[in-house]
């Protein structure tokens, strides 16, 4: 008995399909929380658009990122000081941010495709860090470590400078995920998170009891926007100007019962954007928003199965950071939506409108469908 390799390409109908409703709710819903054609047609440009980018993507051999993750990350840090050295005209600043390209017929914001390029060069470098150290110790975890926060400084430099705090989160979700799955002790892990988290819990308590320690040796050295958005956070209902947004989607999503509320039309302000699954409770209730979670989670497994089945560590590296870009931002999305998690801008993937973020996720998409079309399987002959 001699193993063999077999190589047969496979379309991923499955997670196309699933793709495909997600497609159909997401033109429903903005139609419902705009009201406006127009938008909603846009948005099934972007979904076609976005739907050739990733069969395009899956017919390129995933190994074939191995050599050229470094070109990927260098056009993503090109844009991203493109953006920071562009005229008014060509990147305007809204709402005191500067994050896009206004190119008339449609808004391109860098971080959203930097986001996966560091996917890519973070899923190469766990690679190829492990095929270099074995057996692993205390001395290569930390090696790791340093690259990974080396790859990743640069864009967050740039993004602090935008700023986009949100996309900061974003690529650190996407490190903490890959280190997850790169072999690296549970016990460094558990001393590199778990200080954050006790951190980050320290901080809400302290908030409630202690608001003038945090107003002064926090609050005074961060931006006037970021401050308003912990109060809208953390007092929604007690700060009305910064956490109208929050209250309202709240409101909208209560208003919505089991099946939806077609009685009372609560106005949530960015509601085909980033507040989208407010709509979504609104207009179709607990069983509406329990479809799209449920979506998510299809998703999740079916990427998360890909990860398992493929050949190669490289693969199964890019999944896992690719669940773990969508599953931080859905729970994050969602979280603001409901009043437990800041608001940060982010849009649901696969729901909310934008043409930077829908096809950013597609791409990423498409990385993974190559992972499974291009992934090889052994089998035993008899010699």
């Amino acid at each position: 008995m001699k193993p063999y390799q077999s190589y047969e390409k496979q379309y991923d109908i499955n997670m196309m399909f699933v793709l495909f409703i997600f497609a159909v709710l997401s033109c429903l819903y903005i139609y419902l929380a705009s009201g406006n054609t127009t938008t909603v047609v846009m948005q099934a440009i972007f979904f076609v658009v976005a739907f050739a980018i990733a069969i395009v993507v899956m017919h390129f051999d995933f190994e074939y990122y191995l050599n050229l993750h470094w070109v990927f990350y260098g056009f993503g840090l090109f844009l991203l000081i493109v953006l920071a050295l562009s005229p008014e005209w060509l990147a305007p600043e809204r709402q005191g941010a500067t994050r896009w390209f206004n190119l008339r017929v449609i808004n391109l914001q860098p971080s959203e495709f930097m986001k996966v390029f560091i996917i890519v060069t973070l899923s190469a470098i766990v690679y190829k860090h492990n095929n270099e150290w074995t057996p692993k110790e205390l001395k290569s975890d930390l090696w790791l470590l340093a690259k990974m926060g080396l790859v990743i400084l640069p864009p967050i430099l740039l993004l602090q400078q935008q700023p986009d705090m949100g996309m900061v989160m974003m690529m650190l979700a996407i490190t903490v995920g890959l280190t997850l799955v790169s072999g690296m002790s549970y016990k460094l892990l558990g001393l590199l998170y778990g200080i954050p988290a006790a951190i980050g819990a320290s901080f809400v308590i302290a908030y409630f009891r202690f608001p003038d320690f945090v107003q002064t040796y926090f609050f005074d050295h961060i931006a006037p926007y970021q401050v308003n958005r912990f109060h809208g956070w953390l007092r929604p209902l007690e700060n009305p100007d910064q956490g109208y947004q929050v209250a309202q989607a709240m409101t909208a999503i209560g208003s919505g019962g089991l099946t939806g509320d077609n009685e009372h039309n609560v106005y949530v302000p960015e509601a085909h954007t980033d507040f989208i699954f407010s709509i979504v409770g609104r207009e179709t209730g607990f069983l509406g928003s329990a479809l799209v979670i449920t979506m998510f989670f299809i998703l999740f497994y079916q990427i998360m199965m890909t990860a398992i089945r493929t050949h190669h560590s490289f693969g199964t590296y890019l999944c896992s950071g690719v669940i773990a870009l969508f599953t931080f931002q859905v729970f994050q999305n969602i979280g603001m939506n409901v009043g437990i998690l800041p608001v940060t801008g982010f849009t649901l993937p696969f729901m909310s409108y934008g043409g930077s973020s829908l096809l950013s996720s597609m791409l990423a998409i498409g990385i993974v469908l190559g992972v499974r079309y291009h992934s090889k399987s052994y089998v035993f002959e008899e010699k």
